[in-house]
């Protein structure tokens, strides 16, 4: 009679485990429906590495993965951030990629598709002893239109905005700016392309801060269910083990993803 009680015991305690630890049982949760949506639009700039105009980069490859897993195709426009921030405004694409916060009418995804430390690019004798983030204080700061604003800096910083990052490497190779500030990967582009001569032995490349990048979708049915569908799937991937090998195979680090 004891046996049959523990053994009944054990059976109850194992229901009371499986209804508060569902998980457990080692099955992933179902991706949502997708609602009839069979083609989602993307919208931002063609960056290297990250949305190449030949379709590859490390953007359209997450992307195509995500979507793929309900069946829906992604469409790409490539226009600047501020158009991309308008169509999907206007209802003309789904979601802008990508940016670090959300912007006026849009919401921003949970899941990044990238994170980094971003740069600073200046002129070693104007700031000889340079110490991170702190020595921004006062100082100029180019950085093209729209990727970073004072909240990205922890003290007040007088901002320049330019509409490409060769124009401002310029502004600091002719001493206009002290600080020009993007993406590693933007700044040696920027030096890549820059048809002004220099010395790179004058300048200095540090780290000023951290930020990840996530998709903006707009604060509408479609855009959340969109967000939604996008959300789910970057969870599945990254429980699959899926997202790893892309990012390596872009040579991008990857993101500290808030999945369990």
């Amino acid at each position: 009679m004891i046996v049959r009680i523990f053994a009944l015991s054990g059976l109850a305690l194992g229901l009371v485990l499986a209804a508060f630890f569902p998980v457990a049982a080692g099955e992933p949760a179902p991706l949502p429906d997708p609602g009839g949506i069979t083609e989602v639009v993307a919208a931002g700039p063609s960056w290297e590495t990250f949305t190449n105009r030949d379709g590859t980069g490390l953007y359209h490859e997450l992307l195509r993965e995500a979507f793929g897993l309900y069946g829906i195709t992604v469409k790409r426009l490539y226009v600047p951030s501020e158009r991309a921030y308008s169509l999907v405004r206007e209802g003309q694409a789904d979601f802008m990629t990508c940016h670090d916060k959300p912007v006026r009418s849009l919401i921003m995804a949970r899941h990044p598709m990238y994170a980094n430390k971003f740069h600073v690019f200046f002129r070693k004798a104007a700031h000889p002893g340079f110490a991170g983030p702190e020595s921004l204080e006062g100082a100029k700061v180019v950085v093209r239109i729209g990727y970073y604003d004072q909240s990205n800096f922890p003290v007040p910083v007088r901002l320049k905005e330019v509409t490409t990052g060769e124009s401002a490497l310029g502004m600091v190779i002719l001493g206009r700016a002290d600080f020009y500030v993007d993406d590693i990967n933007f700044i040696h582009q920027s030096i890549a392309a820059a048809t002004l001569e220099f010395d790179p032995d004058d300048f200095a490349v540090e780290p000023a801060g951290q930020r990840s990048y996530h998709p903006l979708f707009s604060d509408s049915e479609r855009g959340r269910k969109v967000m939604e569908l996008y959300d789910r799937a970057m969870e599945r991937l990254w429980r699959q083990g899926a997202l790893q090998p892309i990012f390596r195979r872009w040579n991008h680090p990857v993101p500290d993803y808030d999945i369990q």
